[in-house]
């Protein structure tokens, strides 16, 4: 009796499956190393191509990059609520229910804190104080003076701002009057000018620098 069969040993390698070669300089591979080197990051040529503002228009509303319409920002003046009696409090809530049902479109409301602004009345005091030299008037606009410059560096003021978005300035117009006409008696709205808009942008641009005055006319 053989130990050692050669022909069945020789059957039952034919019958193994066979296994697959594998080589590490893989064609598929090299190639594809090739392409990804190719294919190199487009680099921005300006700040325009980043930015998501392009331009502002006559009318004041801000125009979106790549072609993704128009928005313009009008200021909603708070109320206290606390100071209504029931039958304002449910007029309020109706009338702002009924406008989040009826406006389908795109809004953003956006809660900002801006620094007080007590220059005006600081100079008014300092004026005072050059005029006079009596020594209680004095000492009473001095003290005056130091609660307007604790108010400016430590209080901030809570302002409200609307987002209203649209493809094309017409429309946006039409909606800005909608928004006007059924909110406004509930959230007085206030037109904004061009410098106190671009302030409010600054601020969201800039959540970790120094607050900036929400200056400008309205």
């Amino acid at each position: 009796m053989a130990l050692f069969d050669e022909k069945q040993t020789k059957n039952r390698l034919d019958r193994s499956p066979k296994q697959k070669r594998t080589t590490v300089f893989d064609e598929s591979n090299i190639q594809e190393q090739k392409d990804k080197k190719s294919r190199k990051v487009k680099i921005k040529s300006s700040f325009a191509e980043l930015s998501p503002l392009i331009d502002i228009t006559a009318n004041g509303y801000f125009q979106l990059n790549h072609e993704e319409g128009y928005f313009d920002i009008v200021q909603l003046t708070s109320k206290d609520i606390y100071a209504l009696n029931n039958a304002d409090k449910e007029k309020n809530i109706y009338t702002l229910a009924y406008f989040y049902q009826w406006y389908l479109n795109d809004i953003k409301i956006i809660p900002l804190n801006f620094p007080v602004d007590t220059s005006t009345q600081q100079r008014h005091i300092l004026q005072k104080l050059d005029k006079t030299t009596k020594k209680e008037y004095r000492f009473f606009l001095q003290q005056k003076l130091k609660e307007l410059q604790f108010i400016e560096k430590e209080r901030t003021n809570r302002e409200y701002y609307m987002f209203i978005y649209a493809d094309d300035e017409y429309t946006l117009h039409s909606r800005i009057n909608n928004i006007d006409r059924l909110v406004n008696m509930v959230l007085p709205v206030v037109k904004l000018s061009d410098e106190k808009k671009i302030n409010i942008l600054y601020k969201l641009f800039n959540l970790n620098s120094k607050n900036k005055t929400a200056g400008g006319e309205m």
